[in-house]
């Protein structure tokens, strides 16, 4: 396997390469031509760069972009037509929409989309829902394949359309969401609901893989249909042009089928886009002579349309397939990526305990969804204030107590913070009328920003109806810019991450406070991914999400550290919840301006008996108060910085060069000598690279494809 991925490696290295002599060679070429030979090499490589590979899935995926997607983009982009022309102005960008299914956000399709939602119908399940239903009956499927012996072959088969749908829309789904935040980009439209189809060229042409439609129309129909046009007339030239659009569909599939089986064309998936190419000439010929005066109900259409084109893929489109066992190799495939991971044991512990382990996660976080029901369906319905905050109170405790039924480090640890501290600091505010939880009308949407450490921006003012002359909307590059700046800063934390693992290794010859500094770097970028993580699945329900971190090591003072660069989503917590009740009281006590010292101190207090909390929930050993005096020890120093600023009146400052460096190192000591010891005594920094050591492990055996298996 090994080998396998290292030639995956190098196929996309190659094909980067290759696209990246595409973006700076070849745009200097003038269109036409000269340009379409330039990129004759490119084709040949693309087409040649998938027989490296011999799994059925990195093959094929490999296959389908490379051969079929990105060389049609190519040669569009030769004659300066299709999504990559002009040529975007960064090199990542071309490099991704050349070789994925992407495209970038355009301002007028927004203003376009705008403009036709008030004449559109909402379909009766929304598609959120629909992707659920969709991964269930993908399970269904899956776990039927257990009893295939026992079914009939063509229900097999009918099974096997299913999956192959599924299993695209599904993947295409998710991959939408990480494209969407990290990158900006738009997936394109992949399936459109193909088993709602009302006929042949409603399921071709505007339901099934609307990819592959988009790129064979610019680069096959258009082009034949123009030449038609001078030969036949314009009546008639868009029936050759379909036809020519199939023919070349089935001799694409026949390649990829190529690369998947390496057996001799049998041309029988080319026969069934034949066929179906012949079908819908005669199904819009027929439309054509009938002019709309008689017409299936589309209950009957539908389901005459769904039925044929499974009967005529269980005749023309499988049987090559079935032929050369890749059902077999890819449902093991399915089976032996369970096995793997069923296998997969952490630190002695056995698969039945791991196993509760994951009940034990399952069934605290559905406790956890049925409390955050009962806040929104009953207790937003009691008078906000004193008796909210009473029928609260079992809700606290159970977030309390919860974790404890956890045993591992990082599902502890995350379960922990989600619940104990942000959940119920979140209905502690949602209690007397504030905080994000007082927005949210849905029952998800006050789950997922109860639960996660998330927080919604307000969306933009409406546009005033009396605006005859609104000013066009322009794509802020600046914006873009920072956009795409954010997602190298996260890849590089990422590689360096990772970088940190490997050091890990190597320990027993590093100084121990080496390696305490390597933990500081560690928990700083393991958050940041973490959290970055849990921003994915918000942008897939259309959220818009505030940073968790704001490159903390850039940070020039204490107060600049605490409050505008680390754990933002915290500040934002502990601010309405300790430092301005604190302040208020405080003012009335000891004067404003020592009110707002009391206030940084009694927050630094609670952070600090909150991270006790954490870290019992981690080791369950007796508090020893450390973490706490580190809280305590930086609430004090930022007060008396506070002071200091205030005495001196912006008379005298640091350079920011020296002031960053001083916070940076001020906070590892200190943390060194307070936040990490209580953790290094219960080995938890131990147990937490063991966990990681088994997630490496694992990711290992899922790449891992069995030999027999490939051959």
């Amino acid at each position: 396997m090994d080998g396998e991925i290292k030639r995956f490696i190098q196929v996309w290295t190659s094909a980067i390469t290759c696209l990246c002599y595409c973006y700076y060679i070849t745009p200097r070429i003038p269109s036409g031509l000269l340009r379409l030979l330039s990129l004759l090499p490119i084709f040949y490589l693309f087409i040649v760069l998938p027989l490296n590979l011999s799994s059925t899935n990195l093959g094929g995926f490999t296959a389908f972009l490379l051969v079929w997607l990105t060389n049609f983009k190519l040669l569009l982009f030769s004659f300066d037509q299709g999504p990559l022309s002009p040529p975007p102005p960064k090199l990542f960008h071309f490099i991704s929409i050349a070789c994925l299914p992407i495209k970038i956000k355009q301002e007028d399709e927004n203003k376009s989309h705008e403009t036709t939602k008030s004449t559109t119908i909402n379909p009766p399940i929304p598609r959120r829902v629909l992707l659920g239903i969709k991964f269930v009956l993908l399970g269904f499927i899956i776990y039927a394949y257990n009893y295939k012996q026992y079914l009939h072959q063509n229900v097999i088969l009918v099974l096997y359309c299913c999956h192959v749908y599924l299993q695209l829309e599904i993947t295409l789904a998710i991959c939408a969401a990480p494209i969407r935040a990290i990158l900006g980009f738009e997936l394109e439209p992949q399936f459109n609901e193909p088993y709602l189809a009302t006929s042949l060229q409603d399921f071709w042409g505007r339901r099934w893989n609307l990819m592959v439609t988009g790129i064979l129309r610019p680069t096959i129909y258009a082009p034949i249909r123009r030449v038609s046009t001078h030969l036949i007339g314009s009546t008639w030239a868009p029936l050759p042009a379909v036809i020519a659009v199939f023919v070349i569909s089935g001799l694409m599939h026949e390649i990829l089928y190529y690369y998947i089986t390496r057996a001799s064309p049998t041309w029988e998936v080319t026969s069934f886009f034949i066929l179906h190419g012949m079908c819908m000439i005669i199904e819009v010929a027929v439309k054509r002579a009938l002019t709309d005066k008689w017409r299936l109900h589309p209950a009957v259409s539908g389901p005459l349309v769904v039925a044929f084109v499974s009967v005529t893929s269980v005749w023309l489109f499988w049987p090559q397939l079935l032929r050369n066992g890749v059902d077999d190799r890819t449902i093991r495939e399915f089976f032996n990526t369970r096995k793997e991971l069923q296998t997969t044991n952490y630190k002695g512990k056995s698969h039945k305990e791991m196993e509760g382990e994951i009940k034990n996660l399952t069934k605290v976080w559905i406790l956890a969804f049925t409390c955050l029901s009962y806040c929104y369906l009953i207790t937003s319905r009691i008078p906000k204030g004193f008796l909210r905050l009473i029928s609260l109170l079992p809700i606290f405790y159970l977030f309390i107590t919860l974790p404890l039924s956890l045993s591992s480090f990082h599902l502890t640890g995350i379960t922990s913070f989600f619940l104990t501290w942000l959940a119920n600091f979140k209905l502690l505010l949602f209690a007397f009328g504030q905080g994000p939880l007082s927005q949210p009308n849905k029952l998800f949407h006050f789950v997922l920003v109860a639960s996660l450490p998330i927080k919604i921006k307000p969306n933009p003012p409406p546009k005033s109806k009396n605006d005859t002359n609104p000013s066009p909307q322009i794509s802020n590059p600046i914006q873009k810019s920072h956009q795409f700046s954010n997602s190298i800063k996260l890849v590089i934390k990422i590689v360096l991450l990772v970088m940190l693992l490997l050091v890990y290794d190597y320990r027993q010859y590093l100084y121990h406070h080496v390696i305490l500094a390597l933990y500081c770097c560690h928990l700083y970028i393991e958050l940041e991914i973490v959290l970055a993580m849990c921003a994915i699945p918000a942008h897939i329900f259309g959220f818009e999400l505030e940073p968790q971190f704001n490159e903390p090591y850039l940070a020039t003072s204490l107060q600049d550290f605490w409050g505008r660069r680390w754990n933002l989503m915290v500040t934002n917590i502990l601010r309405p919840t300790v430092y301005v009740p604190v302040q208020h009281i405080s003012t009335l006590i000891v004067g404003q301006q020592r009110a707002q010292l009391l206030g940084v101190v009694a927050t630094f207090v609670v952070s600090g008996l909150m991270h006790e909390a954490l870290y019992y929930y981690l080791t369950r050993m007796s508090p020893t108060w450390e973490v706490t005096g580190f809280f305590v020890v930086q609430g004090v120093c930022v007060a008396a910085e506070i002071l200091v600023k205030k005495g001196l009146a912006d008379r005298w400052q640091l350079p920011s060069m020296v002031s960053g460096l001083l916070t940076v190192v001020f906070v590892a000591v200190t943390g060194v000598w307070l936040f990490f010891p209580q953790l290094l005594r219960s080995n938890s920094d131990e147990k937490a690279l063991g966990e990681f050591s088994v997630l490496v492990d694992c990711i290992k055996r899922v790449l891992r494809i069995d030999k027999l298996t490939i051959n």
